[in-house]
């Protein structure tokens, strides 16, 4: 038995937070979940982060209504943590994450990621996995922050299945079905019942009143 949840969510040290939002709340789509700001009068969140007494905004996106896999950005000021790079952006580094998102349109993400300035690593490019019939067309950049990112939008989903769409959506239930009738019959039924008992009941003292009859005539 697994000791932890699904993936909860993915928090990025940004350097600009405004810019990266532009990119994940305004191209991508993301909702602002809960969004916050606090500095020393918040120790444990600022020594969670390994920092001395800083500045922190953060905002925390989802997809729709849904509380997994989401995205949380963080800005750190007065002080700024070192601005670490990647030793190379035009591909991937040994010890880096990626962020992986599916999407029904890769090709509007790679216009949005172009009109915004960001490093493409790979645009929107087919992909075959034949041995288990998937198709997919994806894309791999990198966000305002240097941070790796792969969108697959599935063509054709084989033994894995589409997934373009975050299948854990909640939807409205569905709407009742009607029961008026059963009621009526179960009344009706009822009634039936009611009155078969009480035809019943109407013969037996028929009956007793004719055994008393005879009863009277006998002693005469």
């Amino acid at each position: 038995m697994s000791r932890v949840t699904p993936l909860k969510r993915t928090a990025i040290i940004v350097r600009d937070l405004d810019r990266s939002l532009a990119f994940y709340r305004d191209a991508l789509g993301l909702n602002v979940w809960i969004a916050g700001e606090a500095g020393a009068e918040l120790p444990a969140l600022y020594q969670l982060l390994g920092m001395p007494p800083c500045r922190t905004r953060w905002v925390i996106l989802q997809s729709d209504d849904v509380d997994w896999g989401m995205v949380g950005l963080f800005e750190l000021t007065n002080p700024a943590p070192a601005d670490d790079t990647h030793p190379s952006i035009d591909r991937v580094n040994r010890g880096e994450a990626c962020l992986v998102f599916h999407a029904p349109d890769v090709e509007d993400l790679h216009r949005r990621a172009l009109a915004l300035g960001l490093t493409i690593l790979c645009p929107p490019t087919r992909l075959e996995l034949a041995q288990h019939g998937v198709a997919s067309l994806e894309m791999t950049l990198r966000d305002p922050n240097g941070v790796l990112v792969n969108f697959i939008q599935n063509l054709k989903g084989g033994r894995v299945g589409l997934s373009n769409r975050f299948p854990g959506l909640r939807r409205a239930p569905p709407a009742p079905r009607a029961t008026a009738a059963k009621p009526r019959a179960t009344a009706k039924a009822g009634t039936k019942a009611g009155g078969k008992a009480t035809a019943k009941a109407k013969a037996g003292r028929a009956r007793a009143a004719r055994r008393r009859a005879g009863d009277g005539r006998s002693r005469r």
